[in-house]
């Protein structure tokens, strides 16, 4: 699974977002109470193909706060990234991971294992326990 980066919203407008309601908005209106800017929805969202919005005679574009909410999580999920025991994630890549012939290490009461991405060679790292400081 790739992961879209482009047009995905920070923790703040993810809460944001649940608080749209069963009603059409404009792009402006969208855009206030989620806390991007307008040029967002044109730049990124209106350029796939199944952005749910409506057109009026005018021009004007009107979008449904519910159903632009279940488009994004059915687009780009509902914030986090779920990896596998056996998978860390490669930044350069974009995706997870499988760990191959990892180095176990130590240092400051942190454990992790060390490997490299099998695709780009980009070295990751995956945490298996971090000790408490007392």
């Amino acid at each position: 699974m790739i992961l879209i980066l482009r047009g995905r919203l920070k923790g703040q407008q993810l809460k944001y977002l649940s608080r749209l309601l069963d009603m059409e908005y404009t792009t402006t209106e969208l855009s206030k109470i989620v806390g991007f800017s307008r040029r967002q929805i044109y730049r990124v969202y209106r350029k796939m193909s199944d952005f749910p919005h409506r057109i009026d005679t005018s021009g004007r574009i009107w979008i449904n706060g519910v159903e632009f909410r279940e488009w994004y999580y059915k687009k780009y999920g509902r914030g986090k990234y779920k990896l596998a025991s056996d998978e860390t994630f490669c930044l350069t890549c974009r995706r997870g991971v499988k760990i191959v012939e990892p180095d176990k290490c130590y240092r400051e009461g942190l454990e992790y294992l060390e490997s490299e991405c099998p695709h780009c060679g980009r070295k990751l790292s995956r945490i298996l326990k971090k000790e408490k400081k007392s």
